[in-house]
């Protein structure tokens, strides 16, 4: 008979992509939650001590729920008006751009003397 090993350090890379993804949304859903720097640190060390203490499951059906939990746990907790860089979509600044002239004529690109 073959005996199942399961390594923490041999999980798939997608786990490993999922776990990542899942503690980056929890920090930036913990920036949305909390106002002043001092508490979104210190918030942020409790978040990654939850993960740290997880670290060394071995099961892989427990470590499936542990991160299904987490996902579900996430949603729960998603801010209503989550912050958005003005350059991102849904920003206030998304897709504007500068009037470089590129391509237009000098008399065109110039300001007229009505608005100076």
């Amino acid at each position: 008979t073959y005996k199942l090993v399961v390594s923490p350090w041999a999980m798939s890379s997608a786990h490993v992509i999922r776990v990542k993804k899942l503690y980056r949304h929890g920090l930036k859903c913990l920036h949305n939650w909390t106002v002043h720097r001092d508490l979104y640190i210190s918030k942020g060390f409790e978040l990654r001590a939850e993960f740290d203490a997880q670290k060394l499951v071995k099961n892989p059906s427990v470590v499936e729920k542990l991160v299904s939990d987490g996902e579900a746990k996430l949603v729960t907790y998603a801010h209503p008006s989550p912050y958005t860089l003005p350059t991102m979509p849904g920003g206030t600044k998304y897709q504007r751009h500068p009037n470089n002239n590129l391509g237009w004529s000098p008399e065109l690109c110039a300001i007229p003397s009505y608005f100076k």
